[in-house]
């Protein structure tokens, strides 16, 4: 709880940075800002925040299909819940590593074994990556045009991106077709407990290391046979990835913005997106808004474009955090939503 109370902060405090940050180069008030957001279109901002809400769904819904092939009967709110977590967990931790263990938790508590949770979390993470290259290599194949518009610094983040999101995909392709590799990771895990002299939890994981790794290889037998479930899961990452962009299309537009120019935006945000892997804070913090900035400079000037930086991230990335925060903690003192848990367990 110190942990997550501690980079709950170190987002907090890189959030007020950045847009005080923001705020001081877009040389405009925060009274103007709010004067902004009364004049804007309020249709426009609630197609906005739909998208931040199907940034969840479409996460859940992946998950819930996944369990559903694997023989349990999962309810769409289950998945929103385990979607949440992940979410929110993500925003909070660095290169979002609590967001998997959180949404492991949730499933763990519904009585999944730890087999059906990684091989389903490993499957939708390996869709997740997948809808990120795959939405990157659109942006750069229709708009190399905006990538070279960018600042030298954007560009660095950017292609840093593109590969950390290449590498990550290979690897999680990698683990699920070659399950020995999780082999090798558990036995190493064993030798560094048996290291730090903690015997008998060496003992305890290595038991059970091998029946594990022979039930995720089960797990992992039945999803990949199913070629169906193969691309429903990615469509759903693709388009929950789009919802996520979309949020600062439609506030673009909320704004004022040309309609003309949606696409481009669409462009500068995917781009936007990929360049804020670049560095592993919560939430990708400060990153986020420096390219959202140059990015939408392109068509605006300073302080349309801090505007519309602190908009767009304020309902894409705080107003869903703070869903998904709702979400878990209802979930959370509910004991979890899925009523088949002994079904789970079989």
């Amino acid at each position: 709880m110190k942990k997550k109370f501690l980079w709950a902060c170190v987002t907090l405090g890189l959030s007020v940075l950045a847009i005080c940050a923001l705020f001081y180069n877009g040389g405009f008030s925060f009274e103007e800002f709010l004067q902004d957001i009364k004049n804007a279109s309020p249709a426009w901002l609630c197609a906005a925040l739909l998208c931040a809400l199907a940034f969840i769904f479409f996460e859940g819904w992946a998950l819930t299909l996944i369990l559903r092939t694997l023989g349990f009967s999962v309810k769409k709110r289950s998945g929103f819940l385990y979607a949440a977590a992940d979410i929110y967990f993500s925003s909070i931790t660095p290169s979002a590593t609590g967001g998997q263990p959180a949404s492991a938790y949730f499933m763990s508590k519904d009585g999944f074994r730890g087999s059906h949770v990684a091989s389903a979390l490993l499957m939708n993470l390996t869709m997740y990556t997948l809808a990120l290259v795959t939405i990157g290599t659109f942006s750069i194949v229709f708009f190399p045009h905006v990538f070279v518009e960018f600042n030298t610094a954007s560009k660095v983040m950017i292609l840093f991106g593109i590969l950390a999101m290449a590498a990550m995909a290979a690897l999680f392709i990698l683990l699920l077709k070659k399950q020995s590799l999780l082999l090798k990771i558990g036995r190493a895990l064993v030798f560094i407990l048996n290291g730090l002299r903690l015997e008998k939890a060496a003992q305890k994981f290595n038991s059970k290391l091998d029946s594990a790794i022979k039930n995720y290889n089960d797990c992992v037998a039945v999803l990949a046979g199913k070629k169906s479930l193969l691309a429903k899961t990615y469509v759903l990452n693709l388009l929950q990835r789009s919802a996520q962009i979309l949020v600062t299309v439609f506030c673009f537009f909320a704004l004022g913005g040309n309609y003309q120019d949606g696409l481009k935006i669409f462009a500068i945000q995917a781009y936007v997106v990929l360049g804020s892997n670049f560095i592993p804070v919560p939430g990708a913090a400060g990153v986020s808004e420096f390219i959202m900035y140059f990015g939408y400079m392109m068509l605006l000037n300073e302080e349309a474009a801090c505007g519309l930086a602190i908009l767009s991230r304020g309902i894409s990335f705080y107003a869903c955090t703070a869903i998904s925060l709702a979400v878990v903690s209802a979930g959370y003192f509910a004991g979890g939503w899925n009523k088949n848990k002994e079904e789970a367990k079989q």
